[in-house]
């Protein structure tokens, strides 16, 4: 017995599936490539200026402030400074090539770690922003003047932006205003005492870098050092590049995939499924049929009227009298009972003339009445002319 299911009880609800991924240095499922604008020597088994040019066209062809033409998100900043822009591609760069059955439909945004130089004292954290920027949670900032006399700092961050602060001292609840020897700098900037933490400085170009500067903007915070991109599972080095991923790094990450959750309502209304389909245990009263040709010339059986299933009991009595298949008892011996005279006879029908079937599997067919699913029911539900029963259908694709 088949019952087509309308749509508006079957749900499909997609949903994200990640899984969390760790590769090393040493791990062979993943490459790590080398591109030089200028060297035709292989990294792995392609030419490095092949892979430059390849970057070049796909990712960092000066489209990458175009919404329609651009490859991946763009942040809400914007800026026109070198070191602070999303994309940049130098002379050279070095690739992280991770396979599609690792990614999926794509990398999960903000979930790239990268750590170089593991296990050493200059171990760094490189992160995504989730807009395919990978960068360091450390600020760079360039100092273009500290007077002593008069307590007073300039420098510029990554995005140009100029900044005058004043060096602060113990006596005004510092920790000391510019110690190189303890990595402290203490200054105030718009009436508020920072104490910050400089991991490294350059005497001679007054780079420095801050392990955290609260008041920096968005654009300018952290130190880009390449760029995710999601959907290729590309992870790509391009500032310094000759200097990273020289010694022992881990990479992890999450790959996307998309999981569909199927949901089938099926509603077993009173006069349906309560029968059983042996056809030794029911007899058909009423079923009309005609032979029509179709289209194609073949000839088919239309039901026009599929009569009314009753159960069997005892069609003939021992006399050899036919008896009414809607009509009877176990006094009798004769057959069952229609179920429309269920509520009358089945409370004094003992022998059970009125049985309903269990439900113990169901199976789902397309419109080609071809088998797709079987669920199997963890006990059996009873099917009873007189009380619908739902059933509720749940996997995942």
């Amino acid at each position: 017995m088949l019952k087509r299911i309308p749509k508006s009880d079957i749900s499909i609800r997609p949903f994200k599936a990640y899984k969390e991924w760790s590769f090393s240095s040493g791990s062979t499922e993943i490459s790590l490539l080398e591109a030089n604008e200028s060297s035709s020597a292989l990294s792995g088994q392609f030419a490095k200026n092949s892979i430059y040019g390849q970057l070049r066209a796909q990712f960092y062809n000066g489209h990458e402030d175009n919404p329609f033409t651009r490859t991946g998100h763009k942040t809400k900043s914007y800026t026109t400074a070198i070191l602070s822009k999303e994309r940049f591609l130098s002379g050279s760069a070095k690739v992280i090539s991770i396979p599609k059955i690792y990614v999926g439909e794509g990398i999960k945004k903000g979930s790239v770690t990268l750590i170089d130089n593991q296990n050493l004292p200059t171990e760094t954290l490189y992160t995504d922003d989730s807009f395919g920027n990978l960068q360091s949670g450390n600020d760079k900032i360039i100092i273009s003047k500290i007077d002593i006399e008069s307590s007073s700092i300039d420098f510029t961050d990554v995005s140009d932006y100029t900044y005058a602060g004043r060096l602060i001292d113990e006596t005004e609840g510092g920790i000391g205003d510019f110690d190189i020897e303890l990595n402290t700098l203490t200054i105030s900037y718009n009436g508020t005492i920072y104490e910050l933490v400089m991991l490294s400085m350059d005497i001679e170009t007054g780079v420095v870098i801050v392990e955290n500067i609260p008041f920096l903007p968005e654009e300018s915070q952290g130190v880009k050092v390449g760029n995710v991109f999601y959907n290729q599972g590309l992870i790509v080095l391009t500032r310094d590049s000759a200097d990273k991923l020289l010694h022992e790094w881990q990479l992890d990450y999450k790959s996307t995939q998309t999981i569909y959750e199927h949901e089938y309502l099926l509603i077993v209304n009173e006069d349906e499924f309560n029968v059983s389909t042996n056809p030794s245990a029911i007899v058909n009263v009423g079923r009309e049929t005609e032979r029509s040709i179709g289209t194609d010339g073949k000839v088919k059986l239309v039901v026009k009227n599929p009569g009314v299933n009753y159960i069997r009991k005892k069609s003939t009595l021992e006399n050899g009298n036919e008896l009414d298949y809607r009509f009877g008892s176990s006094v009798s011996m004769s057959v069952s009972g229609g179920f429309e005279h269920y509520e009358l006879s089945s409370s004094v029908d003992s022998t059970g003339s009125f049985l309903s079937p269990f439900i113990t599997t169901i199976g789902l067919y397309d419109d080609d009445c071809q088998l797709v699913a079987v669920a199997k029911l963890p006990q059996a539900i009873k099917s009873e002319p007189d009380i619908p029963v739902n059933f509720i259908i749940r996997f995942d694709t």
